[in-house]
């Protein structure tokens, strides 16, 4: 799936509640989930866990811990996941209250490379836990979620049978990254098609006729995400330069000049970075 898909594809797709996939000129619809279903697979994966620890099988906690005992993992792994986790928040905090496009650059790359540090360490706990309750749960409701979700038909009566779900599994996982996507929502959201209609209506269920358990995820996202863009723009004073940019008017946070702890407190991370040949530490974000 491009990065750059059209907003209207989007939108056509989240309104809709389907995805269609083609392959070698057979078509597989993918059904988006509800929240009803959603809630249902949250609560099938709980039921799971409980199935597999009564059965003797290990949680996450107890298999690190193990992995404690034999060396395989420390505690200060344990921690720098926890430090990177918080310093990453609070990094991605500051970065939108910067406009500095050289300084936004630099604090960007410095996450960017946080983040693979976090990566490498989580993917490193992942093996550990890998055969956990947990992780056999999840194993369990990505299968259930897949044999639910995947059909033949528009009308969703076709259940695709296991041996294509292991073809169109790896599409519906990147379908489910891209109508989940931010960026892709706020796009989709922004287009005259939607925005207007969504401004003028005072029940937002009425826009996709369902009940509040029968909406998509993907729709309520785009309920939540164009909520929020019409809130900045109603309450915002944003720039002329990035006004009709939905991405750019959502992330922008407006400076009050009167509040000269928010300026010093972004200065003084910058001298800080800057001292330290752009590197920043998780005491550098106490405030």
């Amino acid at each position: 799936m491009s990065d750059k898909v059209a907003p209207s594809q989007v939108l056509l797709e989240i309104s809709r509640g389907f995805s269609v996939f083609t392959i070698s000129d057979k078509k597989y619809y993918f059904k988006h989930f509800s929240i009803e279903e959603m809630l249902e697979l949250e609560e099938f994966e709980n039921e799971q866990i409980g199935i597999a620890r009564k059965s003797g099988i290990k949680n996450q906690t107890e298999l690190v811990k193990d992995a404690m005992k034999y060396g395989a993992w420390t505690q200060k792994e344990e921690d720098q996941i926890n430090s990177l986790e918080w310093t990453i928040k609070s990094s991605i905090k500051f970065l939108e209250k910067m406009n500095d496009p050289i300084a936004r650059q630099s604090f960007e790359n410095q996450i960017d490379e946080q983040k693979a540090e976090l990566h490498q360490l989580t993917s490193k706990k992942d093996k550990i836990s890998a055969y956990s309750a947990e992780s056999l749960a999840q194993q369990k409701r990505l299968s259930k979620m897949m044999i639910n979700s995947i059909f033949y038909d528009e009308n969703f009566e076709s259940k695709i049978n296991e041996d294509d779900i292991v073809l169109v599994g790896p599409l519906v996982f990147s379908k489910f990254a891209e109508l989940a996507k931010k960026e892709n929502i706020l796009r989709a959201s922004f287009l005259t098609y939607f925005f207007e209609v969504f401004m003028s209506t005072t029940n937002c269920l009425d826009l996709f006729k369902v009940k509040f358990m029968d909406l998509t995820i993907f729709q309520k996202g785009l309920i939540s995400y164009s909520r929020s863009l019409m809130q900045k723009m109603q309450n915002t004073k944003i720039p002329d330069k990035i006004y009709g940019d939905p991405v750019k008017m959502f992330n922008y946070v407006e400076v009050d000049s009167s509040d000269e702890n928010k300026s010093e407190g972004i200065e003084d991370i910058k001298r800080k970075m800057k001292a330290r040949g752009g590197e920043l530490k998780p005491e550098d974000l106490l405030s």
